[in-house]
């Protein structure tokens, strides 16, 4: 890529944004006049409005004022705030609240003073217009003097019957907030600060991206911009920069001069600015958390001006789309605990994880799931407008990119396989893990491991990537690498795959020490699996290893390694998968282990170019570990095991001798000539080649 190009076209866009006022007015009129103006001068007029209404007399009327003498008194004292209007008929009272010359009348029963020092139960009716402001205020004050009222019955009572009045004395109590002055902004300031971000970012690229798209295409610029000796890439990136520094610049000044201005309204408010302060690194973690979803929003705007052939049908898209922004509003009101389904789901992540840091509670794992989840949302959005982009009908106005022509069946029935590319596999990840995220539970609510291994590899994993697979018209033997494979290499990679099984378990004990998990999670699991073992230990065994070994492999050795291969080295493309695969089971402890075995399982694919003898040491690597796990389980139920104080037993020290020379066979067979071994799988599946779209 020619920077110099880029940096061209990125002045020359820029130049044309600084005559753009509405763009100007949202990045830089906003945060920095509008906002200032209007949140001050609210809390402003709210507190001396406030001041107003809490120092002024409520004007009063007693109705029936001599049955309640004492009462009377209480209210018509200086300090009351209280200002006793003379007295009236109730029709006339109520009249005189009506028309505002009263703010409320009281309703004495006929010798109430009489009847409550009797004992008898006795009821006051305040009479009050809850349409005007003032009316709360009134009834703190009429709610002080009945309250008065109440403790001279009580004491009066006490007295006639010789008990001392000190039994009135309350029990003091205090209350001490563990939190400091930034936590309980951080509380305030993280149901405003989400939605903020987002919104402002997207408004702020949203005039810049149109103007780099839309307005080129109705001006006609855009087409002369593309006969340019630049590559549509180096164009692509100039105008992404632009639109992207320009929401990150209009997110900031918003947060930065909102989180200044809410500090100063909260101190009108709350009288005093010890209460509430703004730390200079939180907000820069907030803003940090929230870099890759304005990514995500720069791109779709972009996508939305790529799309829309004139300004009129791109602000009728970006209507919609404005309203994404606004789901972090709702996350932020419901306060949702910070649960691993929520810390990928895009924009709800991101709304969490800000709210977290600005309350001083924020882990790692929070920040580092919602960041990566959101980059991973982002890039998959910028590689789609890439693609837009790239499309030589870009300039043409009848173009549809909107249609449904994917789905349609090509003309004379051919059918052009191809590769997946790199941001069709990540979608499709993205899309089974938050399957296995949102859908799984449904499985596993009955405890039943067999019903929640069916639903996840079958349903959840299985039928998306052959779904991906069929729109996407991919090539299904090069995509899934459903090639002939030589019988010893099928033979050592399935010892392989049962060898290791015992040592990676005793590999992940030790990581227990260093890095222990949660014990709850943790039993809660070995529960489910004692029970699916004791009830079906087979059936369990080989089902579980047969699905997880076929499905598994079908969407990581299969699209996302391939495509991943393209753009890689092997090496990479081989670990990055396998760090896909071991972030797809939703155990952060098991991530090293999980990652290891998926790097071997790649290793496989890449070195034999079949698929069949990774599925066979993924199968034979879950058997093994749920065999050993059975062994164990049905000599505990019969009183044989010989439990040991290392943790490691006998099973375990068989299992790992079997498993090192199950290892050893195989690497002798994986290291033979590879050509003296008859082919043990077809070169071609039949069910897979009869699919057409």
């Amino acid at each position: 890529m020619r920077l110099s190009i880029v940096r061209a076209v990125f002045v020359k866009e820029a130049r044309e944004l600084l005559r753009d006022r509405r763009s100007l007015a949202v990045m830089f009129g906003l945060p920095l006049v509008l906002y200032p103006l209007l949140a001050i001068g609210i809390a402003s007029l709210g507190q001396s409005k406030k001041k107003e209404l809490t120092e002024a007399s409520a004007k009063v009327v007693l109705i029936n004022a001599a049955a309640a003498p004492e009462l009377e008194k209480l209210m018509s004292a200086k300090d009351s705030g209280i200002e006793l209007a003379p007295p009236a008929l109730e029709s006339d009272a109520r009249k005189q609240l009506s028309d505002g010359s009263a703010d409320a009348v009281v309703e004495i029963p006929a010798e109430l003073q009489k009847r409550a020092l009797a004992g008898e139960k006795v009821e006051i009716k305040v009479v009050l217009d809850r349409s005007r402001t003032s009316a709360d205020f009134v009834e703190k004050k009429i709610k002080k003097g009945i309250d008065g009222f109440q403790k001279w019955v009580i004491e009066q009572r006490l007295t006639a019957r010789g008990v001392p009045e000190s039994v009135l004395t309350p029990v003091d109590f205090s209350v001490d907030d563990v939190a400091n002055s930034a936590q309980r902004f951080g509380h305030l300031f993280g149901q405003a600060l989400p939605v903020l971000l987002m919104m402002t970012g997207m408004l702020g690229a949203l005039f810049p991206a149109l103007n780099a798209t839309t307005t080129e295409r109705e001006l006609g610029t855009l087409e002369a911009l593309l006969l340019t000796p630049a590559n549509r890439f180096e164009l692509l990136t100039a105008k992404g920069l632009l639109v992207l520094l320009c929401g990150l610049l209009t997110a900031g000044l918003n947060m930065l001069s909102m989180s200044l201005v809410l500090v100063r309204t909260f101190s009108l408010i709350s009288g005093g600015l010890q209460k509430f302060s703004v730390s200079p690194i939180t907000l820069a973690l907030a803003y940090l958390a929230a870099v890759p979803t304005l990514i995500f929003f720069s791109a779709l705007v972009l996508i939305v001006g790529l799309i829309a052939r004139n300004f009129r049908e791109a602000n009728s898209f970006a209507t919609p789309v404005m309203l994404i922004p606004l789901s972090a509003f709702a996350v932020a009101m419901m306060e949702p605990r910070a649960t691993p389904a929520l810390l990928i789901t895009p924009v709800a992540n991101t709304t969490i994880v800000i709210r977290e840091v600005l309350t001083g509670r924020a882990t790692v794992f929070q920040f580092v799931a919602a960041f990566v989840s959101s980059a991973l949302y982002a890039g998959i959005i910028l590689s789609l407008a890439g693609r837009l982009f790239s499309s030589e009908q870009l300039v043409n106005p009848a173009w549809e990119p909107l249609s449904l022509k994917l789905f349609k069946r090509r003309k004379g029935g051919l059918n052009i396989r191809r590769l997946p590319a790199v941001d069709e596999a990540l979608v499709l990840f993205c899309v089974v893990l938050l399957l296995l995220f949102y859908v799984s539970p449904y499985f596993a609510k009955h405890d039943r491991l067999l019903e929640m291994v069916l639903g996840n590899e079958l349903v959840l994993i299985l039928v998306p990537t052959l779904l991906f697979a069929v729109i996407g018209r991919w090539d299904w033997i090069k995509t899934f690498s459903l090639r002939n494979t030589s019988l010893m290499l099928f033979i050592a990679a399935g010892l392989i795959g049962g060898g290791i099984s015992p040592w990676t378990k005793l590999a992940q004990q030790g990581l227990e020490h260093f890095w222990p998990s949660d014990p709850t999670t943790q039993a809660l699991e070995t529960e489910l699996f004692i029970k699916s073992l004791q009830a079906h230990a087979i059936l369990t065994v080989l089902l579980t290893g047969l699905l997880a070994g076929t499905c598994e492999e079908m969407l990581f050795r299969g699209p996302i390694q391939a495509s991943m291969m393209r753009r890689l080295p092997a090496g990479a493309a081989v670990i990055f998968t396998a760090i896909l695969f071991a972030a797809i089971h939703l155990d952060v402890h098991g991530l090293p282990v999980r990652a290891a075995i998926g790097a071997v399982l790649g290793y496989i694919v890449w070195s034999t170019g079949s698929i069949w003898p990774a599925m066979l040491a993924h199968m034979l690597f879950d058997s093994t570990q749920l065999a050993i796990a059975g062994w164990q389980v049905h000599l505990e139920s019969t009183g044989r095991a010989s439990p040991s104080s290392t943790g490691i037993t006998t099973i375990d020290v068989i299992s790992l001798v079997l498993g090192a020379i199950a290892i050893a066979v195989g690497m002798f067979l994986w290291r033979r000539p590879r050509s003296a071994s008859p082919s043990v799988m077809p070169s071609t599946l039949s069910i897979p080649a009869q699919i057409t779209v």
